[in-house]
Order: structure tokens, then sequence, then C-alpha cells
């Protein structure tokens, strides 16, 4: 199999786990609230998944170094369709008293197996297509993700509510089987391999990938623009834009759909819009990054003082460009100046600041609306963007794009 199949093995492959993952996540937070009636209890759950995913980063390269990317892909996959389907007996067999700590704990193993899944992925891209496509890979990737999400969102709650949460989990084990045989025919053709030679301590083997980070200036300055606008990243989600549509523009819950759709559309016409035009933004790429967040950084000042719904819409839907074109650009530069031996502990490093920023997120951003307004939010995360942009120009000084 040639590497063009492999990755169009790949992409369906994680097109079919992320649709699934959608699935779950509404599948067990519905199950939460409705055993508990506590939306604060069901809030434990992306806490939870966010922290497991962390600690997945920190503990990734001790496998890297003993499999190759595209088992450890597959074994992520695998792993995660054998807890679905254990979840499921669960479901039908366990006290509903001991169910609750059970899924939760289930929830965890998931969870770190999908951090695990996530580096290997990103690494596992760059060898499958030449490096003149490296971007228009990356964009794929990204609008497919947007697609699913935005089809699960949408789907998922119906599915829920006609079905029931154990036939939604049941159909979430189905596609996670379907992506590990996909994942099966992948193959990576890169001559590295894990060596049985004497390696150094675990801690030194997990410092690996952070010390690169560390010591180029280019993924030093990267890792701060993901830092900085990753704390921004919760203000899409939960109680923040359900608070700004009731109390800013004064809609019903029905409209924080709307405008989380909106955003999503936004996002999946930004990654079309890269993928035919990726050759012209790969030679601009620092410019692109540059643009991306200064736009996104524009429209949230805008969207903040918006206070009609219909103006708010159109500002969601434009904004998702810029979102595209920033996070396309950034990997896509992570990708093209780190080395393919280290890339993949490069990225679950990464990987692990996203995970705590947008950790940190939730925090602030919840803090930062109870304390102040929720239109002040938004403006604070303005601020962390156009922060990020005055980044980007930092970054120009350390490479020649």
């Amino acid at each position: 199999m040639n590497q063009l199949s492999s990755f169009r093995l790949l992409w369906i492959s994680q097109s079919i786990a992320n649709l699934g993952d959608s699935l779950y996540i509404l599948a067990i937070v519905t199950f939460i609230y409705n055993s508990t009636g506590s939306a604060a209890f069901a809030g434990l759950f992306p806490v939870l998944r966010v922290c497991a995913q962390a600690l997945s980063g920190f503990s990734a390269p001790l496998l890297m170094d003993r499999f190759r990317l595209d088992f450890l892909l597959w074994m992520s996959e695998m792993g995660q369709a054998i807890c679905f389907g254990f979840m499921c007996v669960l479901f039908i067999a366990l006290p509903s008293h001991w169910l609750i700590p059970t899924v939760l704990f289930l929830v965890l193993g998931i969870s770190i197996l999908h951090g695990w899944g996530i580096p290997a992925r990103n690494a596992l891209a760059p060898r499958l297509v030449p490096p003149d496509s490296l971007m228009k890979a990356n964009s794929l990737l990204a609008t497919s993700d947007q697609m699913v999400l935005l089809v699960g969102w949408s789907l998922g709650g119906i599915l829920v509510a006609g079905l029931g949460i154990l036939q939604v989990l049941g159909i979430t084990t189905i596609m996670m089987f379907l992506s590990a045989l996909a994942l099966f025919f992948v193959k990576d053709p890169s001559k590295i391999v894990p060596s049985n030679q004497k390696k150094p301590k675990p801690w030194d083997r997990m410092k690996e990938g952070w010390s690169i980070i560390l010591t180029n200036p280019l993924l030093r300055t990267l890792s701060l623009m993901e830092i900085i606008s990753g704390l921004g990243e919760s203000i899409w989600a939960g109680s923040i834009i359900l608070v700004f549509v009731k109390g800013v523009l004064h809609k019903g819950e029905d409209w924080w759909g709307f405008i989380n759709t909106s955003h999503f559309a936004g996002t999946i016409l930004g990654g079309v819009l890269i993928w035919k035009m990726s050759k012209k933004i790969e030679n601009w790429i620092i410019f692109s990054m540059l643009i991306g967040s200064l736009g996104i950084g524009v429209l949230t000042m805008i969207f903040a003082l918006s206070a009609n719904p219909w103006f708010a819409l159109a500002i969601a839907l434009l904004m998702g460009p810029p979102y595209q074109l920033r996070n396309i650009a950034q990997r896509t530069l992570l990708q093209s100046h780190t080395t393919a031996e280290w890339l993949s502990k490069v990225l679950a490093a990464f990987g692990t600041l996203t995970f705590v920023s947008y950790g940190c997120s939730v925090l602030l951003m919840g803090w930062i609306a109870d304390h102040c307004t929720v239109q002040f939010v938004y403006i604070f995360t303005a601020g962390l963007n156009i922060i990020s942009a005055v980044l980007a120009l930092m970054a120009k000084k350390n490479t020649s794009i």
C-alpha cells in the first residue's frame, strides 16, 4: 500500500473516531446529569477528560520509544473500542449505584488512550504526504474534524433522546472498531524504528520533547502562542456562551446552539478555503499565522460589543476562517521545523500544553464571568489573541519563511 492510500485510511479512521467520540461525550454527560440532577457533577466529565489527556501527554514518550507510530495509534483506537464495549456491558449488568464511579473510571482510561493517539496521528501525517502537500493534508484533517464535530453535536442529542444512552454507546463502540480496522492497514513508511539499545531513564525520556521546545527558539515561541491563545478557548463551550446569549443577546438556549453551529460552520468554511489556497499560504505561513491571530482578536472584540443576535451570529461565522488559518499554519510550521525523529515527542509535549491551557481557561473564564461581566470575558480573550499575533512576529525572526 502506498503512502497516499495510508493517508486516506488515516483520514477516514480519524473522522469515524471523532464522530464516535462526540456521540460518546453527549451520552455520558446526559447520563451523569440524569443520574445526579447536578450540572456541576456533570461538569466533572470534561475536567476529568482534560486532566487525563494532559497526563497521557507526559507519558506518551515512553510508548513512542517502544512502538512505531502506526501501531501506537492503532493500539489507542482499539483500546478505546474495547473500553466502550465494556462500558456497554456495565450499563446492562451493573447496579445503578456503582455505575457512575465505574463509568468515570473508564472515562479516565479512554481519555488517556485518546491522548496517546493525538500526537501519534499528527506526527504520522507528515510521513504519509509529500512536504509540499503538508498544509493541504493538515487543512483536510482539520476541516474533517470540524465537520464531524458539527454533525456529532447536532445528531448526538437527537440520537440520545430517540435511541437511549446504551444504544448510542453501542454505536460509538462500532465506530471505534471500524476506526481501528482502517488503521490496521496504515503503514508508517519512516525508517525510524524503536531501538532496543539501552535508553535514558524514564523521566529523562519524558522530558525530551519539552527540552527540544525549550532549546528551539521557534518552537518555544509557538508554544507560548499556544498557551496564551489557549487561555481563551473555553469561551465557545459550556456556560460562558450561554451566559452571553441570555445576558447580552437576550435570547434563549436555542441561540446557544445557533451560535455554536455558526462557529463550527465558519471553521469548516475556513478549512476548505485553506485547502484550496494551501500553496499560496505555505509561502506566507508566518504572515498567515499573524493574520489569523489578529483576525480572531478583532472579531472577538466585535462579538463582545455586539447586542444584535443576528450580527453576533454572522461574526461567529466569520471567526471560523482565521481560527483555522492560525491553527493549521501553526501545526504545519511545527511539523516542518521539527525532525521526524523527535516530532512525536514534541507534539506530545505541545498537546499537554493545549490540554492544560484549556483546563485553566475553563477556570479562568468562569472566574472572570463571575467577578466582572461576560462581555469582559470576550474582550479579555480578544486581548490574548492580539498578544498571540505579536508573538507571531517574534516567530518570524526564528525562521526564514
